[in-house]
């Protein structure tokens, strides 16, 4: 019973919008700009720095709590595994939001964060070097791929963390859902590898000027 009790926990520790809130108190409605998700990196080129930077704190820091209060009640592994992912569940589809969101990367990271410093830090090395040389979209991609690899690697039943998460991190990047249709191949295709509608919408190019500026 407690098992699902920590789940809805987690549920709505992940739905509390924080990247809403921060933009909101800036007379910005984040959902309506940009790329119209209420996450960190949408805030940084639709708010400013220091409001993303807090928004992005608070969705690193609600994916590690709900996987800490998880890993304090000695839940199994499966369920660790599933408090990370029903986190990230809550910030793609809040229901303070009427289940609009973000794409969840951060809180895939907070939820990392606490079930391995060592493999986070690990899969952002190739993130890293992809999102600044390439693009941050692919990027993501080896991010949670390399986290799934590792876990596989040292046999750890969390390997069933990155790989559920990673199916709602696309599924979001897929969204809006509804301008979508087979007609669109190339956007839905542009959409789950770059998370743009153009892989020409690279987002680290305009996040270095911005860094420089600030």
């Amino acid at each position: 019973m407690k098992e699902f009790f920590i789940l809805l926990i987690a549920y709505l520790l992940g739905s509390i919008p924080f990247a809403f809130i921060f933009s909101k108190l800036k007379g910005k409605n984040i959902l309506e700009v940009g790329w119209r998700k209420s996450s960190a990196s949408n805030v940084f080129y639709e708010v400013g720095f220091l409001s993303a930077f807090f928004a992005a704190l608070g969705d690193i820091g609600k994916g590690a709590l709900a996987v800490f209060l998880a890993k304090y009640l000695n839940l199994s592994p499966f369920f660790q595994a599933l408090t990370g992912v029903f986190a990230i569940l809550g910030h793609n589809w809040s229901i303070f939001l009427k289940f609009a969101g973000g794409r969840g990367i951060a809180t895939f990271l907070g939820a990392l964060l606490v079930f391995s410093p060592r493999i986070l830090f690990l899969s952002l090395i190739p993130f890293l070097l992809l999102a600044l040389i390439f693009h941050s979209g692919v990027g993501t991609i080896f991010f949670i791929f390399t986290s799934f690899l590792l876990f596989f690697i040292d046999k750890n039943p969390l390997w069933i963390f990155p790989l559920l998460s990673s199916v709602l991190i696309f599924l979001k990047r897929l969204s809006p859902v509804k301008e979508l249709s087979w007609e669109k191949k190339e956007i839905i295709f542009n959409r789950l590898i770059f998370d743009a509608d153009s892989p020409l919408e690279g987002k680290f190019p305009n996040l270095l000027k911005k860094l420089i500026k600030f």
